[in-house]
C-alpha cells in the first residue's frame, strides 16, 4: 500500500456498484445487493436480500453501509481511505444526497465528498474537463436516465427520467420501456432547445455520447440518430465510464468542483 492514504471513487448503481483506488491500480465491481438479518412477525430472524439502490437513489441508508463495506473489503481488509469522492445522480435531493453520503461514510470512516454522476461519465468517456464546447451526454442506468449539457467541466443543464426497467426471457440486459424512450428523445430537444443558438448549433455538431450500462440497447442508436439528426457515440466500455471518471477525478481532485458533504 502506497505510504499516503489513497482516495477511492464509488458509483452507486441500481444495479451494479463499481469502485476504482488508483493509487492501487484497482476497479471493484459487484452486484449492487447485499445480505442482512430481517425479523419476521414471529420473532425468527432470517437472512434477506436487500437492494439498497433504485433509480440510483439510495433508499436503505443501512443496507447500503453494509454494501460499501463489502466493496472496501475487496479493496483490502484495513484499507486507510483519505476520502471518497462519489458520484450521485443530478436529480438527486438534498435528503437523498445527505443518505447516501452518510451511509457510506458510516462505511468508510472518512469524507465524503459528491461530484455529479452525468459529469464523471462524460469525463470518463473522453470529454475534457476544459472543453468549452457544449456536449450531449446521456447516461443510462438501471432505472434512471440523465441526460446532460457539459460545458467546462459543469453540468450545465440536465434532464432525468427514473423508470422501471424491463426484463425479458433470455435478453441479458434489460429494456428500456417505450415511453422511456420518447421521453429521452424530448429530453434531448429541451436540452437543445434551452441554448443559444451557437451553442445549440455546437451542441448540435458535436453529437451524442452514449455512457451507462443502457448504452448499448439493441437499436437506440439508432432511433436517437433518426429522430434527432444527431450523430450517436457508445463510450468505450461505457457501463464503466462513470468510474473511469472517478478515477480521474481521484488523481486531479482540484480540478474538479466537488461537493463537500
Amino acid at each position: 500500500m502506497p505510504a499516503a492514504e489513497p482516495s477511492a471513487g464509488l458509483d452507486l448503481g441500481s444495479s451494479r456498484v463499481r469502485a476504482v483506488l488508483p493509487a492501487l491500480d484497482m476497479i471493484i465491481d459487484r452486484p449492487a445487493t447485499t445480505a442482512g438479518p430481517l425479523q419476521a412477525a414471529g420473532g425468527d430472524v432470517r437472512t434477506a436480500t436487500a437492494r439498497p439502490i433504485e433509480h440510483g437513489m439510495v433508499t436503505d441508508a443501512r443496507a447500503c453501509t453494509r454494501l460499501t463495506r463489502l466493496v472496501l473489503l475487496e479493496a483490502g481488509p484495513g484499507l486507510a481511505l483519505r476520502q471518497i469522492l462519489l458520484a450521485v445522480p443530478s436529480a438527486a435531493s438534498r435528503i437523498q444526497l445527505g443518505r447516501a453520503t452518510g451511509a457510506v461514510r458510516a462505511a468508510a470512516g472518512c469524507p465524503v465528498r459528491t461530484l455529479q454522476a452525468p459529469l464523471a461519465a462524460a469525463v470518463g468517456a473522453g470529454i475534457g474537463l476544459g472543453d468549452p464546447r457544449p456536449r450531449l451526454v446521456v447516461d443510462i442506468g438501471a432505472g434512471i436516465v440523465e441526460t446532460a449539457v457539459v460545458i467546462k467541466g459543469r453540468v450545465h443543464s440536465v434532464r432525468s427520467i427514473q423508470y422501471l426497467p424491463e426484463h425479458r426471457p433470455g435478453d441479458p440486459l434489460p429494456r428500456l420501456p417505450e415511453h422511456v424512450r420518447e421521453r429521452l428523445t424530448a429530453c434531448v430537444r429541451h436540452l437543445l432547445d434551452d441554448l443559444p443558438a451557437p451553442l445549440r448549433r455546437t451542441a448540435r455538431e458535436g453529437g451524442l455520447v452514449l455512457t451507462g450500462g443502457g448504452a448499448r440497447l439493441p437499436s437506440l442508436p439508432g432511433r436517437l440518430t433518426a429522430e434527432m439528426g444527431l450523430t450517436v457515440t457508445i463510450a468505450r466500455d461505457p457501463a464503466r465510464a462513470t468510474v473511469r471518471g472517478l478515477a480521474h477525478a481521484c488523481r486531479s481532485p482540484d480540478a474538479w468542483r466537488l461537493a463537500d458533504a
